[in-house]
């Protein structure tokens, strides 16, 4: 159910765990390479009693958005459509996949692979983290993610890392080099 490949998704869009379990085929136009997040997921029992994935409208009108997608996603999407016979982009049998399922298949190929414990969301904060670093600027991403604000993103999602600091510590240094150099 969880494999590298809705990985790459969530880490190449940043969606949540309900949005990306929502999405169908109909959400992506491939001609010009975006996704449209319309909808989000939640675990509920349907008219039978049978759990399922409960699809709504997002809470909040940034929520619902449309999310640029890489070329290397695209090409990954249309390998996957290829084999799909659900109209849900992430499915198990043709049907969609409830959260939690999804949430222990997650921690279950963390064990196999040996990777400490994160929950999915993590998987959040790394789309938020590298964008930065890779210099997207935070209205861009705060737009990606739904958010309401850039300071909800800066707040909640973006972390820096110590290599990233050192990096940009080093840039700074290279800047005056000349002119430490020069009063010396």
């Amino acid at each position: 159910m969880v494999n590298y490949k809705s990985i790459n998704y969530r880490i190449y869009t940043g969606l949540r765990i309900g949005e990306l379990l929502a999405l169908k085929w109909e959400d992506i136009d491939y001609r010009c390479g975006l996704l449209y997040v319309n909808r989000t997921g939640r675990d509920g029992r349907d008219e039978n009693g049978n759990y399922t994935l409960i699809c709504n409208s997002p809470k909040t009108v940034t929520s619902k958005r449309c999310v640029p997608l890489s070329r290397q996603i695209i090409k990954l999407l249309r390998i996957i459509k290829s084999k799909s016979n659900s109209q849900y982009i992430i499915s198990s049998k043709g049907k969609p996949v409830l959260i939690r399922s999804y949430q222990r298949s997650f921690e279950k190929l963390l064990d196999k692979l040996g990777i400490a414990h994160r929950g999915f969301h993590a998987l959040r904060h790394t789309f938020a983290t590298r964008a930065i670093e890779c210099g997207m600027d935070i209205k861009m991403l705060s737009e990606i993610l739904g958010h309401k604000s850039p300071a909800i993103t800066l707040n909640r999602h973006v972390h820096s890392f110590m290599d990233s600091k050192r990096k940009m510590m080093n840039k700074l240094g290279d800047a005056y080099l000349e002119d430490i150099v020069q009063l010396s």
